[in-house]
């Protein structure tokens, strides 16, 4: 069933289902009228579409329905084509729908009045969320598996220390455009209307696990958005990765970027990373590498899509594994390290995920950031956490150069050290709730490393980043004083900021001593039982010893008083 908040885009459908009803739904061009439409309702097959182009759906149906209660809806009033819808809209007095009789006698459709909307299509393009595909994707290469499994996480598990960079440094892009920049560089596509199918099941009850079963004429007989729906059932419920991966291959070829995303998977899936299939297809990290680079590689948002075309722009994972994997190299998929390249793909992920985020980027244009724009947690969205793990990982490219010490494989490009272009990146990421950029931002301003030395605001990011650290893995270096007050100026005098600091400089103690204080409290507990345990010993031995005391001095007792008449007899 269609993800409740599943995204409805150009030339793709989404469905939901009720116990006696199915409803595809899926975008037609505002000026569309129901001349333009092509859709036939059988019981078991159905297509439907714009003329004389590609079918939105065409496939065999999961089960028989009743073609003759069966009909489709066309709301009048226009929505933007990337407005996501929660199901599939209902009948109002203010839609447009035409009942739809069996193929065999098409003159007999009723074409019923059409006024407005009601409010279902009121939808905010905010609410829009893609299902995140990290966890269906297997890595491509052993660097990168590492980061895709962190990245699943939001943030890498492990700080990176920006004193010693890692082999896998990736990159990411440029400065991003301002905010106002930003939305005149949003869509600026024609107004669509949803068509929706309302299909009465024969069986009522019956459960849909999908909406289609096969193609409808051949099995690869299929719009893109069923042969995904096919893959996804033979990957997940029957295991069979080649037969997944030849359908999702008809959808990729065709330009559907989530088949695009998951053919890379399987090109690299085994029996490690799919312990439950029966049946995979060869590896070829080159071809995983391909089809990365190909969804990575789709034109930017803010064009008018062609007709029939089912680009939606660049995938924002796509394009943070292939810079991932040209900041890292990956020998497998002969891919040479090239920061200039592992950049480039980084700032596509930022500027197609930053309109998507909730935040105002003309604020980095100003030397101090209000506290009210911090996030007080990691980041949240599919989006969030692209953009800033593809900032982090540039701040790490500018900060160091193309040419870090210590790093075995140069890259065949150069990019020049750029520390404060570094910050710049690590603030964004820092705002939305990074941990780790927060703590590289600490040692930066602490160490002046290509900047101007800042103890102050070293410790005003040293406090953000253990307030957001989950791994408790971040330990500021010892004697910096840890400001939790983001408010606090240094010219105010530190008694103020030191009041505030007291939970996160108790954290940072904790931090570095935790394991010497708990081992100190371990003994005095071991040490405090085994006390405990000689006391009562001891307290145990005079008990017994009183107990036989006691039982002499009864025995001697008795024994006189028998004695003691015997004794004045015989004197007697």
């Amino acid at each position: 069933m269609a993800d409740s908040n599943e995204q409805l885009q150009v030339n793709t459908y989404i469905w939901s289902q009720s116990s006696d009803q199915v409803t595809i739904s899926f975008l037609v061009p505002e000026s569309a009228t129901s001349k333009d439409l092509d859709i036939k309702i059988e019981a078991q097959h159905v297509k439907a579409g714009l003329k004389d182009q590609e079918p939105v759906f065409k496939a065999k149906l999961f089960s028989a329905i009743d073609h003759y209660s069966s009909l489709w809806q066309l709301e009048k009033t226009s929505i933007s084509p990337f407005s996501s819808v929660a199901t599939s809209p209902s009948f109002s007095n203010e839609s447009s729908y035409m009942i739809l009789s069996p193929t065999h006698s098409p003159t007999s459709s009723i074409v019923l009045p059409a006024p407005a909307l009601e409010s279902t299509s009121s939808m905010d393009p905010s609410n829009a969320q893609m299902a995140d595909l990290l966890q269906q994707t297997a890595a491509l290469g052993t660097q990168h598996s590492e980061a895709a499994s962190d990245e699943a996480m939001s943030t890498p598990s492990s700080p990176v220390m920006v004193m010693s960079p890692t082999s896998s440094l990736a990159v990411t892009p440029p400065q991003l455009p301002s905010a106002t920049s930003s939305h005149q560089h949003s869509h600026h596509t024609a107004k669509y209307r949803i068509l929706t199918l309302h299909l009465e099941k024969s069986q009522e009850g019956l459960e849909w696990a999908i909406p289609v079963s096969a193609g409808y004429t051949e099995p690869m007989d299929l719009d893109v958005t069923s042969a995904h729906h096919l893959a996804s059932w033979h990957e997940t419920r029957m295991g069979n990765l080649q037969r997944a991966l030849d359908y999702y291959l008809l959808a990729a070829e065709r330009g559907h970027t989530a088949s695009m995303i998951k053919a890379a998977a399987l090109y690299e899936a085994d029996k490690e990373t799919v312990p439950n299939a029966k049946v995979f297809c060869e590896k070829d990290s080159k071809k995983a590498f391909g089809w990365y680079k190909r969804a990575a590689d789709l034109e930017m948002p803010g064009y008018q899509p062609r007709s029939g075309s089912n680009n939606n722009g660049p995938d924002p994972l796509a394009c943070y594994v292939v810079g991932s994997l040209y900041g890292s190299g990956a020998p497998e998929a002969e891919v040479e390290k090239n920061y200039q390249l592992a950049l480039h793909y980084y700032k596509r992920c930022m500027v197609v995920t930053a309109p998507h985020i909730d935040l105002n980027f003309d604020l980095f244009e100003k030397d101090a950031l209000p506290k009210s724009c911090l996030r007080n947690h990691s980041p949240q969205t599919r989006h969030e956490r692209y953009f800033c793990s593809s900032a982090f990982q540039t701040g790490l490219i500018y900060l160091y150069g193309s040419k870090p010490e210590g790093e075995a494989v140069q890259s065949v490009t150069e990019v020049d050290v750029n520390a404060p272009l570094a910050v710049s990146y690590w603030r964004q990421a820092a705002v939305l709730g990074h941990a780790q950029a927060c703590y590289n931002l600490g040692i930066v301003y602490l160490n002046g490393l290509g900047i101007d030395k800042d103890v102050f605001t070293a410790g005003k990011y040293f406090a953000r980043a253990l307030k957001l650290d989950n791994t408790q893995k971040l330990v500021p270096p010892p004697g910096v004083q840890i400001i939790a007050n983001w408010d606090a100026r240094e010219d105010d005098g530190n008694d103020d900021a030191s009041r505030d600091v007291s939970a996160a400089a108790s954290s940072a103690d904790l931090g570095t001593s935790s394991m010497a204080s708990s081992a100190s409290k371990k003994k005095q507990r071991r040490k405090k039982r085994r006390s405990t345990k000689k006391k009562d010993a001891a307290d145990d031995d005079v008990l017994v010893w009183l107990m036989v005391a006691g039982s002499v001095t009864a025995m001697v007792g008795v024994a006189w008083y028998w004695l003691r008449p015997s004794a004045g007899q015989s004197s007697a």
